[in-house]
């Protein structure tokens, strides 16, 4: 289930404004994968870290389907560049249908940690 910011205001440390950011990233993100993920919240109080718990088993709640979003609709998540979606987009145009995130590694725009973040967020 996830946190709303009424829930989230009960952590030591998360107002009001975090509770808000928190729940907005984690939608953008189509769902928490890592806890280290709320560190990417800018000013995120590391101190309210221990009180989160993950309990989804590591997995995001809605995944990008690569093969039928816009460019727009890609650069929208966190760890997608305009630049990365353009390759993307691009890449589809010229090959068809992506049918494994390896395929990534072929663009010059992907280096390994942006396929590692991006590995349990993608869908074919």
């Amino acid at each position: 289930a996830t946190a709303d910011t009424t829930l989230l205001q009960r952590v030591p440390g998360i107002g009001p404004y975090f509770a808000q950011r928190i729940v907005d990233y984690g939608q953008r993100l189509g769902g928490y994968v890592s806890l280290s993920q709320l560190d990417e919240i800018d000013g995120f109080p590391a101190d309210a870290l221990p009180y989160f718990t993950l309990d989804n088993g590591g997995e995001t709640t809605e995944k990008l389907n690569v093969n039928s979003l816009s460019l727009n609709e890609l650069k929208r998540h966190p760890y997608i560049s305009f630049y990365q979606a353009r390759a993307i987009v691009d890449y589809r145009r010229q090959n068809g249908h992506i049918n494994d995130i390896e395929e990534l590694r072929l663009l010059p725009d992907f280096d390994e940690a942006a396929i590692g973040r991006l590995r349990p967020s993608l869908s074919y």
